[in-house]
Parts: structure tokens; C-alpha cells; sequence
């Protein structure tokens, strides 16, 4: 009986000893984690539907356990709140004594932007909520988890918009009048806006006068002053009043957006 007590005793002394040792050594890793973790500077680049925003990040493990389960997600929203895009990164294992470099992606249609309603993000200047969750498997036994919040300003592509003073050109040949109307605005996004903008006339009574179309090439980060020409036939030229409003199209494989100006 007592021996069968004394190989009790030793079994749990040899039981807590691993555990103590399992419990320091692990609380040692855990420890190294937090500074072998390392996120990068938040890039946007352009793509075919919109943009991407790209989160590069490395985990160099010292610890002396695998890391399992590796979950990087991300939240994308709007200065409100709203759920922009949502995109998550797995990695299944990174064994103790390596390290890992990965980029997380997140891709943002801006067709999609318009569609929910945020127009005016194309127009103004804002910013984003970034919310990043990060989860792993230590050890296979214990779970770690930690999040990063931060806003990302985002630049509008058509930024302060206006048009210039109209001018009208009553006799421009035997058949048509024309009429000229500066158009400005600055590009303050990242990517080059490439495409065709088209403008329509509409006078006081909601009446679409006439109407034309430019191409546009504005490189990231400039502005553009343009006059865009149109015309119209002698006889409709009282149809263009005093005041009314001016629509504005813009179209590029990236997105197609649309404005409204009063002018008189």
C-alpha cells in the first residue's frame, strides 16, 4: 500500500512539474508573440472592379510551441459605420523557430459604393474605419487573441467639382449655336481616372437642351480645368434658359458615377 502511495506521489510531482513547465514555457512564448508580430503600412492599389487595400504583416515564432489556426480578418467600413468589405487571411500552421510573411487583401468595389448609396465618397474627401482581428491556436491548447483599429483617409477622385461661367456662342456656323462650359475638379485618389465625362443641359423646366462628352485622363494626385463643347441647332437656342441644372457623367472601367449642378 505504501509503495503504491509513493508512486501516487511521485506520478503527480512528475504531473505538476510538466504542467508548471508547460505553463512557464508557454507564457514565455506567448510573451515573444506579442513582439514577433509585426504589421505593415496600409497600401491601396487599383484594380479591374475598384481598389484594394493591402495590410502586409510577418510572425516570426520564437516561442517553443507551434502556432495552429492563424485568422487574420478585417472590417472595412465607412466614416458611419457602414460594412464596406470584409476579408479574412488564414494560415494553418507556423511551427516554433519560423516565421511567415503574408499580405492580407481587402478588395473594395466602388460600383458596390455606389449602389449603397455613398455617392458623395467619389466627390469628397473622408475616411475609413480599419478593424483588424487577429486569432491563433498557441500550442494547440491555448487561444490568443488581439485586435488593431485604426481610420485610413481616403481621397476622392472628383474632388471639389464646379463648372465656370457658361458661355454661348449664338452663330457658330449657318446651323448650330455652341456652347462652352469649363469643368474643374481634383483628383485626389490614389489611382489615375481614365475614361469619358459627359455633360447635360436641362433649363429651367427640366428640359434636356443638349448635351456632349470628352475623354479624361487625370493622373492621381492633379487637378483638371477643361472646357467641354457642345451645340445645338439655331432654332433650339431659346431653349437654353438663364438658370437650370447641369448633369455630370463620369465613366472608367473603375466606376461610373454622376453629379448634379445648379448654374444662373
Amino acid at each position: 500500500m505504501k509503495q503504491a502511495i509513493r508512486a501516487l506521489t511521485i506520478a503527480t510531482l512528475i504531473l505538476w512539474t510538466f504542467i508548471i513547465a508547460f505553463a512557464a514555457t508557454a507564457i514565455y512564448s506567448v510573451i515573444n508573440l506579442s513582439k514577433g508580430i509585426d504589421f505593415g503600412e496600409v497600401q491601396f492599389f487599383p484594380s479591374s472592379k475598384g481598389v484594394v487595400l493591402s495590410l502586409p504583416f510577418s510572425i516570426n515564432n520564437t516561442g517553443y510551441y507551434d502556432i495552429a489556426e492563424l485568422n487574420v480578418t478585417t472590417r472595412m467600413t465607412t466614416h458611419n459605420g457602414t460594412l464596406l468589405a470584409l476579408s479574412e487571411t488564414l494560415v494553418p500552421l507556423i511551427a516554433s523557430g519560423s516565421s511567415i510573411e503574408k499580405v492580407h487583401n481587402i478588395s473594395i468595389d466602388l460600383n458596390d459604393i455606389i449602389s449603397m448609396g455613398y455617392d458623395e465618397l467619389f466627390f469628397n474627401d473622408s475616411s475609413f474605419g480599419f478593424d483588424a482581428f487577429v486569432s491563433l491556436n498557441f500550442a494547440y491548447a491555448i487561444p490568443v487573441q488581439m485586435s488593431i483599429n485604426m481610420s485610413i483617409p481616403w481621397g476622392a477622385p472628383l474632388s471639389n467639382l464646379s463648372i465656370g461661367e457658361i458661355s454661348v456662342d449664338p452663330l457658330y456656323n449657318s446651323t448650330h449655336s455652341k456652347v462652352v462650359i469649363p469643368v474643374s475638379f481634383e483628383n485626389h485618389s490614389f489611382f489615375d481616372i481614365v475614361g469619358t465625362m459627359k455633360l447635360e443641359i436641362y433649363n429651367d423646366i427640366d428640359e434636356l437642351v443638349t448635351s456632349g462628352q470628352t475623354n479624361i485622363n487625370v493622373s492621381s494626385n492633379s487637378g483638371y480645368n477643361e472646357p467641354v463643347e457642345m451645340y445645338l441647332s439655331l432654332g433650339d437656342l431659346s431653349k437654353l434658359t438663364e438658370s437650370g441644372k447641369i448633369r455630370l457623367v463620369f465613366e472608367s472601367p473603375m466606376f461610373t458615377a454622376e453629379q448634379w449642378i445648379t448654374y444662373g
